[in-house]
């Protein structure tokens, strides 16, 4: 059985879990693969540099990382939000934070089903695969 989980270490919750639960997993779906086990956790400022500095060694804050566990087309893995720069980001690229927020989330999704975002064109198709599942929400 499928699992994800969210967690909460800041003052902030999605108010729409089960939802949300269900868009990601028709997204591993279409991916053509399996949910084992996917953690989300929703930290703050600090804590996502801490663990961008002790993981990446990058000492800056990020929207969000993947942590990826999966084999064999069977999903696990740790992801971290900062809805603090999602939120931020969303200003920035003048999007309204839920839709923004959803991006994030599906992005690092993407990453543990494989896809990779380094050259332009990787990030031309991650991009494209986003939207595509954002259109599903």
């Amino acid at each position: 059985m499928s699992t994800i989980k969210f967690f909460y270490h800041t003052g902030f919750f999605l108010s729409n879990e089960e939802s949300i639960s269900a868009w990601l997993l028709s997204v591993i779906n279409s991916e053509e693969a399996e949910a084992l086990s996917l953690d989300y956790s929703f930290v703050d400022k600090k804590k996502m540099i801490k663990i961008n500095k002790t993981h990446l060694n990058h000492n800056y804050l990020t929207d969000v990382l993947a942590f990826d566990y999966s084999r064999d087309n069977k999903i696990q893995g740790d992801v971290f939000v900062s809805e603090e720069m999602v939120r931020i980001n969303a200003g920035e690229y003048n999007q309204e934070f839920s839709k923004e927020l959803m991006r994030v989330m599906v992005h690092a999704l993407l990453h543990l089903c494989g896809h990779k975002d380094k050259t332009p064109d990787e990030q031309k198709n991650i991009r494209a695969l986003e939207d595509k599942y954002l259109a599903l929400l």
